[in-house]
């Protein structure tokens, strides 16, 4: 009997049952806390949302019809190898036939290509948007994006963050949503459905070249690419996984929390679930958790306002010396406040600030003027020092004593003690990854010490090897060291085409052929209430 499809309107969302069990749809209509599928995909950030889309059934495909061979004729020679009707994924199956494609991009007298950047990343992002660094306008792309449903893998999206988009729909510092991102609108898009494409739906204009969306666009556009490229069914807000490990027969065992909410006019409550699966992404990033201030900072975290010690308009406190300190105190300036700003100086490690031209990056720019001016003024007596009246910065200084009405007690770099009162806090020296929801058996086999604290060096000499870092196992996004949106592609693209092949041959095995499905055009469904095989949905 063919399976039955289910389908829902709203935010109502699906769990993916095993295919295999569809006698007991009825039941587990009543009692939906145990799930099976292939793949989960724990993130909902841009590189779990990409990796949606192609586990969808969107397979690319090298293409010179339109633009013409890529402008490295090297590359395009080994391209064309493939044969025109042969996916991108049959040259990136193996990590040595992708140093076969790539081994050329150091020493390339035809393009420049990232050194830091893992080479499969490399590769995608060049295919997606050659040039991208040096050209203006609309990307000339040399994939093409097949839609395929016989290649189609049940899977899910779990994130924590409560839309999709990961960390670019969370504020958890409290920095101005409306700066200003460092990427360019272009860097930021994903295949399917583009930035360019949502700013012209949104704004109902065409995009200019070169502009750099707000933070709260950015949360706008990944917000929206679920729907837009029809995976909105798989694609889960607000979960939380708690464990996950694996099962001795093969595959892995997750058990996940959803919180409850109310979208609708509906009440959806908490959910606990167990989902088992044979293939495990980890896309959660290296920025999920916020690095906490020390104990000497525990009295300002709840202070007293207002302070009975505080002048009118009393200063904030931002700790801090890289892009979230900055844009906390652009959004202290916009707001008329004044910022005493604490901060590390290490000349043989700057400040990312350091890095941003005054011509492209003016904001960051003036903030890193300040730093080093500051800098500059304790090598002579502070009755020099200049102030602006909104900024007073103490490099390597240390915050001695706290209280909670707002009073602080400096040790300035030259052995000063200055007081100071403030009527906010805010603490910004970065953010870390945490893998502490994989079972210690199964961080020790991905080679993770401290899971609490991850980092893009973390995993970065196991990506290197092979993105498949265990069987079934798989790093994709910010984990493998590559932080840029637009450096996520091709560790996407190595794991679909891997799960999509392993699923092929499990199914030859099996005897079944897939046919493809109907109502999608272009890639991209014609109605996103289709849901996958067996979906049992959560109201």
């Amino acid at each position: 009997m063919a399976p039955r499809r289910y389908t829902s309107s709203g935010q109502n969302q699906p769990v993916i049952v095993d295919r295999q069990h569809q006698h007991q749809h009825q039941h587990q209509q009543q009692n939906c806390d145990v799930r099976t599928t292939d793949t989960v995909i724990v993130g909902n950030g841009p590189s779990a949302l990409f990796l949606s889309y192609l586990l969808h059934g969107n397979i690319p495909t090298y293409d010179t019809s339109v633009h013409g061979p890529h402008p490295d004729p090297v590359l395009h020679s080994k391209l064309s190898q493939l044969g025109p009707d042969r996916s991108l994924y049959d040259a990136l199956e193996t990590p040595r036939s992708i140093e076969a494609l790539t081994e050329h991009f150091p020493d390339s007298a035809y393009m420049s290509y990232s050194n830091q950047a893992l080479p499969i990343n490399v590769l995608l992002d060049t295919l997606i948007q050659p040039n991208a660094d040096t050209e203006i306008g609309e990307a000339r792309s040399r994939i093409k994006w097949e839609r395929n449903s016989s290649r189609r893998v049940d899977h899910l999206v779990l994130g924590d963050a409560g839309k999709a988009g990961g960390q670019w729909a969370e504020d958890p510092i409290g920095a101005n949503r409306d700066c200003e991102t460092l990427s360019y609108a272009e860097m930021l898009s994903l295949p399917g459905y583009s930035f360019r494409e949502h700013y012209k739906r949104t704004h109902r204009r065409p995009m200019p070249d070169l502009i750099r969306p707000t933070r709260r666009e950015a949360a706008s556009y990944y917000s929206a690419y679920p729907k837009a490229v029809g995976i909105s069914s798989e694609v889960f807000t607000s979960v939380h996984a708690q464990r996950i490990s694996q099962r001795p027969g093969g595959g892995f065992t997750l058990r996940v929390h959803r919180r409850g909410s109310n979208s609708n006019n509906k009440q959806h409550h908490d959910v606990h679930m167990t989902i088992h699966c044979t293939h495990l992404v980890l896309a959660t990033g290296i920025y999920s958790n916020v690095i906490p201030p020390p104990p000497i900072y525990q009295s300002l975290m709840s202070l007293t306002t207002p302070s009975p010690y505080a002048a009118s308009n009393p200063p904030m406190l931002v700790v801090g010396s890289g892009f979230t300190a900055a844009d906390v105190m652009m959004a202290a300036k916009k707001a008329g406040r004044k910022v005493i700003h604490i901060y590390k100086w290490n000349t043989s490690r700057p400040s990312p600030l350091k890095g941003c031209h005054p011509t492209a990056y003016p904001e960051y720019a003036e903030i890193y003027r300040r730093m080093k001016s500051s800098v500059a003024a304790t090598t002579s007596p502070r009755s020099n020092q200049v102030t602006d009246g909104e900024y007073e910065g103490f490099p390597n200084a240390q915050v001695i004593n706290t209280h909670p009405d707002g009073r602080i007690r400096i040790l300035t770099i030259d052995g000063e003690i200055v007081e100071r009162v403030i009527d906010e806090f805010k603490y910004c020296v970065g953010r870390r990854g945490s893998l502490e929801y994989l079972s210690p058996e199964l961080r020790k086999a991905v080679g993770v010490v401290d899971a609490g604290w991850i980092s893009g060096d973390t995993m970065r000499w196991r990506v290197e090897e092979d993105l498949e870092i265990v069987k079934g196992v798989f790093v994709v996004g910010s984990l493998t060291g590559d932080s840029l949106v637009r450096f996520g592609f091709g560790g996407c693209a190595y794991a679909a085409g891997k799960i999509s092949s392993d699923v092929k041959r499990g199914d030859e095995a099996r005897g079944i052929k897939r046919k493809d499905e109907e109502g999608f055009e272009n890639g991209v469904r014609t109605a996103d209430n289709r849901r996958s095989k067996g979906a049992c949905i959560i109201v």
